[in-house]
């Protein structure tokens, strides 16, 4: 025993930082404390970041470019509905909680979920027009009967209407997306981020 307690002292003087290191790789991800997914090695530092300090513009600018990153579109810049299929689980999770956390549950897709079904949505089917702009209506993406112009239109402010964000849609767009957000719904059915019976 006396000669292991050496051996091990020996090698810690010798060799400290690798075996730090080693240690450190080797702790429960509870333990580890970066943001960092280990889908696509994404960083969910700054997107925290920014909701921590309601800078709702750059946390939904940021929440853009993690879902354009984790759906193998950051460099082409846009998400047709069948890309956003590949952005994983853990990744719109991990969004969904981070924007719920830090608005007090005024944000996020999963508090968008209910109002888009209460307004007679389906998740991953296109229903009539009409139910998609009451939706808008409700969460503020439509204003005087119209959408507005995406981006810089949006309410930036802690008087936004509930489930206002995240809306991670094209600058300047000027159409709700509904077949896109028809996908994100049924994602969320998938990832068990909502409770949805038929």
């Amino acid at each position: 025993m006396k000669i292991k307690s050496f051996v091990l002292a020996l090698i810690l003087t010798i060799f400290p930082h690798s075996f730090y290191q080693t240690q450190a790789q080797t702790l429960p991800s509870s333990q580890n404390t970066n943001s960092i997914s280990a889908d696509n090695d994404i960083d969910f530092t700054t997107l925290e970041k920014y909701l921590v300090e309601q800078n709702w513009r750059k946390a939904n600018d940021e929440t853009r470019n993690i879902i354009l990153q984790g759906s193998g579109r950051k460099s082409i810049g846009w998400i047709p509905p069948s890309d956003l299929k590949n952005l994983s689980c853990d990744n719109l999770k991990t969004i969904d909680t981070l924007w719920k956390e830090n608005s007090n549950g005024r944000f996020g897709f999963s508090i968008q979920f209910p109002i888009y079904i209460e307004t007679g949505n389906r998740p991953g089917r296109m229903v009539s027009d009409d139910a998609f702009n009451r939706f808008g209506d409700r969460i503020g993406w439509r204003k005087d009967n119209d959408w507005i112009i995406f981006y810089e239109n949006l309410n930036f402010t802690n008087t936004a209407p509930i489930g206002h964000f995240p809306n991670p849609r094209a600058e300047y767009s000027i159409t709700g997306g509904r077949l896109l957000y028809s996908v994100l719904a049924e994602k969320m059915v998938q990832c068990n981020i909502v409770n949805y019976k038929k």
